[in-house]
């Protein structure tokens, strides 16, 4: 299963009365995309498909890892590939942080249910498409921007899920070429701390990172 987040606050808006969080699940078996926004249900949603032996793919629209650079003049400048939505400008720091935040959450509230039935993994070209018997979690970033982005946090999230799911065979080449001199993985650092991993290395390794060019144009319907 395929599942992309739009992080945003996950509080009702007084306006909509949504949360601007918003997840898809696409389900690649009758290419249904499915979106909410609601965090609980995409936590509901995961371990029952964790529970029928469900690999996952689990992106996320935040900044995923970051430069750590050998010089002092280099702190707070955007990782290549950035453009002009640097992790470190307010809005990019911002959702990284709530990114960090949420992420935590979700892999906590997964972990005692779900980690002795799948391997976290943030290594894509070992383990996605999944090759293997054991089922796996792969974290990845999603990179929502220019052309194709929407006013509406639910399409944003779909677009990120169709654009994996369409790429998934061949990721190597729709990769974001983003790179980050020395990264910190934020959710590696996650991963360590939910207790999904205890392998120091996770904390230095940098994520996929895909970044759709138009957005989501199909149908989609309501998690149940």
């Amino acid at each position: 299963m395929i599942y992309a987040c739009d992080v945003g606050t996950t509080r009702r808006s007084v306006e909509t009365g949504l949360p601007s969080f918003a997840l898809a699940r696409m389900n690649p078996e009758d290419d249904a995309i499915q979106v909410s926004s609601f965090i609980n249900k995409l936590v509901q949603q995961l371990k029952s498909d964790i529970r029928q032996g469900c690999s996952i793919a689990l992106g996320f629209e935040a900044p995923l890892f970051i430069p750590v650079p050998d010089k002092a003049e280099h702190l707070g400048k955007s990782r290549e590939g950035d453009g002009n939505r640097s992790w470190s400008a307010s809005s990019g720091a911002g959702v990284a942080t709530l990114g960090i935040h949420q992420s935590a959450w979700i892999l906590r509230s997964l972990y005692e249910s779900s980690s002795r039935a799948c391997d976290f993994t943030l290594d894509w070209q070992q383990h996605w498409p999944p090759r293997g018997h054991r089922p796996v979690l792969l974290c990845w970033e999603a990179f929502v921007t220019g052309a194709a982005r929407s006013e509406l946090h639910l399409m944003d999230a779909a677009t990120a899920a169709d654009f994996f799911y369409r790429h998934e065979t061949k990721l190597q080449d729709a990769r974001e070429p983003v790179y980050a001199e020395k990264p910190i993985s934020l959710i590696g650092s996650v991963a360590l701390w939910s207790g999904w991993v205890t392998e120091l290395r996770f904390i230095h390794e940098p994520t996929l990172v895909i970044k759709p060019k138009e957005p989501f144009s199909g149908h989609y319907r309501n998690l149940d």
